[in-house]
């Protein structure tokens, strides 16, 4: 007969490196105290030495700002309040309570005294079955480890296809004859057109559309940026995802919008200067290269925040004789 097995707050290791604080404290002695100790979490007591809550390292920088505190307002208008565990608690209720609150840490008690704290991060390797992530569709032994490496390749492939390629010149934008070089055909990249035997800086471009090339160039330059922000923000996500970190900004969607406005608003400055004649040749059409290799890009990007959908993890069952 299958059953699983259930693991309680005994089975995992009990940080007892934590401190306290009383709820009549500062904010203010909080952070002198974390930063004496080395640690980022206190566990506040009443004057009974009774259990009120956890405050945080995160929470001080964060709220204080948010909620316009001073570092004398009391600990106990910060502190986050979650219901402490004890050795029995089951592992599951545990990293609930602490999944639910978006926190790090619970309280674990006994006979009401704090003998220390709990993580979700200790609490993930010892979550029974029914918590294994069954939404992917390939089995691998360690999702979450299959999950940020995938996030990583794809990012890497996105940077390389939507920013490198066009940057370096693999793939251009628009293509079009230059009847003042003989017939050749020009390729139109970020930052220059070049041909068979010439080359022209934008920048360079005077008349009539020379202030459009000059804030196509300008363009660009934001472009590059706007990518290179999009897989800084993805890689928080993604490392912050796979160590279980606590983070205040939602990077995963920061990175998508950021990388999908990039590559969006450079393709319609381009097909633009078609529609305004800005080219002055009738027969200018897209480059299909860069199409192809923006479409890659685009969806190289929603792979690398999608990747949830990817992998699954190998149903382990225990067998009980």
């Amino acid at each position: 007969m299958s059953k699983e097995k259930e693991f309680f707050v005994r089975d995992l290791t009990i940080d007892d490196e934590y401190d306290t604080i009383s709820a009549n404290a500062s904010v203010q002695e909080a952070a002198k105290k974390m930063k004496e100790n080395g640690i980022p979490d206190l566990v506040v007591l009443d004057d009974n030495n009774l259990y009120q809550g956890v405050i945080a390292d995160f929470d001080i920088v964060t709220n204080m700002v948010a909620e316009g505190l001073s570092s004398e307002s009391k600990v106990t208008e910060l502190m986050y309040t979650i219901e402490p565990v004890t050795k029995d608690t089951t592992v599951s209720d545990a990293f609930t309570r602490m999944r639910d609150l978006d926190v790090s840490v619970v309280p674990v008690v006994e006979n009401d005294e704090v003998i220390g704290v709990a993580t979700i991060t200790d609490c993930w390797g010892f979550l029974p079955e029914k918590y294994e992530d069954q939404k992917g569709l390939i089995a691998v032994a360690n999702p979450r480890f299959a999950n940020y490496s995938f996030t990583i390749l794809m990012s890497v492939l996105f940077l390389f296809f939507g920013i490198f390629a066009p940057l370096i010149g693999i793939v251009g934008y628009l293509k079009a004859p230059i009847a003042s070089q003989g017939g050749f055909t020009a390729t139109y990249y970020l930052f220059e057109t070049r041909g068979a035997e010439f080359w022209i800086r934008y920048t360079d471009i005077q008349g009539q559309f020379g202030l459009l090339w000059l804030g196509l160039s300008i363009y660009s330059v934001i472009f590059i940026v706007l990518g290179l922000i999009s897989i800084y923000a993805i890689f928080q996500w993604a490392y912050a995802d796979y160590k279980m970190i606590k983070i205040n900004r939602n990077w995963q969607a920061i990175g998508t919008l950021v990388g999908l406005l990039a590559i969006i608003v450079e393709w319609l400055l381009f097909v633009s200067f078609i529609l305004m004649d800005v080219l002055r040749v009738s027969s200018a059409q897209i480059d299909f290269g860069g199409l192809l290799f923006s479409i890659i890009a685009v969806i190289c990007l929603l792979a690398a925040v999608s990747r949830d959908y990817i992998f699954r993890e190998i149903s382990t069952i225990t067998k009980e004789e």
